[in-house]
């Protein structure tokens, strides 16, 4: 048994996931390996790691992919070291900022641990797997635009669209069909469209209804942080706020359905402020939870506000 675990929110991990789909229907490899599909983020990633491994027969494979790394993680170091030594290969593909440390522990635990912040995690995982396929090139292609956001194509902002749209465990069937159609190279199939065309409506809604309840707050000799929230990924709304607040240091988004936080900035590294809320990610984005974000629908509770401001101010 062959087990993928890869980043549920962005194309970057459904585009990892659908190229070691790819590789392993292709290779006489898994002629008799049956090959299973798990999602995870920040907050479940140990949750979902202790559910694969803590069964009486666990996988030949674990392949971990596009997910960072945060203090909570150490957890299930044992699991790993206890796995490998029953024989499960564990593979971990990331681009994520990592302390040196940690790696070279989990080069200890792990088969292998490969982390290359200048690529995305579907070019890392692309040339391990399949360095000359032209189906799995272009899947690396169009994450990396997501990931990096340097947006060339559109195709890979309807795809982000759609994966955001499908987040949560309800929508796990959806995002498998996005890992088997992207595996094909099936990029315009009539499926895509029909979820573009559900989402146009719900997506500018929640994007006006986090413009309409940014909130702003000044921090001393640092600048001004804007927080909104929606029905919508986190991401999205710091991009929606970041282009009316041009003039802002910091913007935050809540993702209502899950309470899922990202901050993103050009002044701060992001990834070293979610780590003071147990969180991690990237220098100019990162993502991580706060237990009590409201007080009530649609206010903030003054505690989360005056967390925000204090940790940030370490970092002006």
């Amino acid at each position: 048994m062959i087990v993928s675990l890869t980043h549920e929110h962005d194309l970057d991990g459904l585009g990892s996931q659908a190229i070691i789909r790819r590789y392993f229907n292709l290779s006489s490899e898994n002629r008799n390996n049956e090959i299973i599909y798990y999602f995870a983020d920040y907050t479940d990633f140990v949750e979902k790691i202790n559910t694969i491994l803590e069964t009486d027969s666990i996988p030949s494979h674990l392949i971990i992919s596009d997910l960072g790394f945060n203090d909570s993680f150490k957890e299930v170091f044992s699991k790993f070291k206890e796995a490998s030594e029953k024989g499960c290969q564990i593979c971990w593909f990331d681009h994520h900022i990592v302390d040196e440390s940690i790696k070279e522990e989990l080069r200890s635990l792990i088969h292998l641990y490969i982390n290359d912040p200048e690529k995305c995690a579907a070019e890392i995982v692309k040339d391990y797997y399949m360095k000359n396929d032209q189906i799995a090139s272009k899947i690396a292609e169009i994450a990396r635009d997501t990931d990096f956001r340097t947006n060339k194509y559109k195709l890979a902002s309807d795809l982000q669209s759609i994966i955001s749209y499908n987040r949560g465990a309800q929508n796990d069937q959806n995002k498998h069909e996005i890992v088997r159609l992207l595996s094909q190279g099936d990029f315009r199939n009539p499926w895509f469209m029909e979820q573009l065309k559900s989402l146009k409506k719900w997506l500018e809604d929640e994007s006006t209804f986090s413009l309409n309840h940014a909130k702003i707050f000044p921090v001393e000799l640092f600048g001004n942080i804007v927080i909104s929230w929606a029905r919508i990924g986190g991401g999205r709304i710091t991009r929606v706020l970041k282009q009316k607040y041009s003039d802002a240091k910091a913007f935050i988004g809540i993702d209502t359905r899950n309470k899922d936080i990202i901050i993103h900035s050009d002044f701060i590294n992001c990834r070293e402020f979610a780590r003071e809320f147990e969180g991690g990610g990237h220098k100019v984005r990162a993502g991580f939870k706060y237990s009590h974000i409201f007080e009530k629908t649609n206010i903030l509770t003054q505690s989360f506000i005056e967390d925000i401001k204090k940790k940030i101010r370490k970092f002006r």
